[in-house]
């Protein structure tokens, strides 16, 4: 059993608010996050935006890029009348979109601004600020300018740092490349933690299994798993039950938990495939895997009304469960 912080990183398009209700019947005590928002999304939206992000859902983290610290500083107000519970700042994300409008890890050669903003945001709310960002960009990538990066930003107030432990490459390489390319350093990581004991440090990248999140946790203060939760959301469940050493919910549990959380968003006008998409890998493996991916996942989940999706999906989760 551990105290040790588990989280599931921030993704666009996926870790929106009907996963994140997903991954919080399977797992409890995850931290979750939202996707990144661009301050500027919320200082030119009114707070209803915020809170319907994370409406019917846990007090979560909430994702923001951005580079102006007064501008960071009025999103941070508006923040912190929502239903959040931490405000990270993304340093690390290497899309060019987001390096044309100089956030993410584009400021990572710019301690000093990103310093600034986590003290607007102090100064602004009183909710916890951390950092996520790469161990370097491009060619500067070496311990000294990680150090000085840490350095810097901590004497403005940051006390907590989750660190994808390779580098980013700005120039040459898709987002996707970026998560595989560049070489994956965990032994830079653990050494950050030791030469800052004072600060929390967690670790990220390419981390699927809970041996492996054991492993971490001899070295670091917490572990952030990232495409393997969507992958293979049941790895939350074993989180649970072989981290935490939880009893996880009964797959028929969460299952009428889904259902019903399923209709109940459609009678408010969500589609029922903004729900159901997350679901595709729940049979990952198993046999039936593929019908239930067609069913959950498919061009029917987009044109079928919520109850006969429930129904034939209730129908399928019955009938494996008489065959165990």
């Amino acid at each position: 059993m551990s105290d040790k912080r588990i989280s599931v990183a921030p993704m666009m398009g996926m870790t929106d608010r009907h996963f994140r209700f997903m991954a919080s019947l399977l797992c409890d005590k995850v931290s979750l996050y939202t996707p990144m928002i661009h301050v500027d999304a919320i200082n030119q939206s009114d707070k209803n935006f915020l809170q319907k992000e994370n409406k019917d859902s846990k007090a979560v983290g909430i994702q923001i890029a951005g580079n102006d610290p007064v501008a960071v500083s009025h999103a941070s107000k508006v923040i912190k009348n929502c239903n959040y519970n931490e405000i990270n700042l993304n340093i690390g994300c290497p899309s060019e979109r987001v390096q044309n409008c100089k956030v993410g890890a584009a400021l990572m050669d710019e301690p000093k601004t990103v310093g600034q903003m986590v003290e607007s945001i102090s100064n602004a709310c009183d909710l916890p600020v951390t950092i996520k960002t790469r161990l370097g960009i491009d060619d500067l990538d070496t311990y000294e300018f990680l150090c000085e990066f840490i350095e810097t930003t901590s004497k403005y107030g940051c006390k907590h740092y989750i660190l994808h432990a390779r580098k980013a490459l700005l120039s040459g390489l898709s987002p996707k490349e970026n998560r595989t390319i560049p070489p994956i350093n965990y032994p830079r990581v653990y050494k950050i933690k030791e030469q800052f004991s004072d600060l929390t440090i967690e670790i990220n990248g390419e981390i699927k299994d809970a041996s492996e999140i054991k492993e971490h946790f001899k070295y670091v203060d917490g572990v952030m798993i990232g495409r393997e939760a969507c992958n293979n959301p049941l790895f939350l469940r074993e989180i649970s039950s072989s981290v935490y050493g939880d009893i996880p919910m009964e797959m028929t549990d969460f299952f009428e938990k889904m259902f019903e959380y399923i209709l109940k968003e459609s009678d408010s006008g969500t589609g029922v495939h903004f729900i159901t998409r997350h679901m595709t890998s729940l049979f990952k493996g198993m046999p039936g895997a593929k019908e239930w991916r067609n069913l959950s996942g498919g061009i029917d989940s987009k044109k079928s009304n919520a109850e006969d999706l429930v129904r034939l999906m209730k129908l399928f989760v019955e009938d494996k469960a008489t065959q165990h």
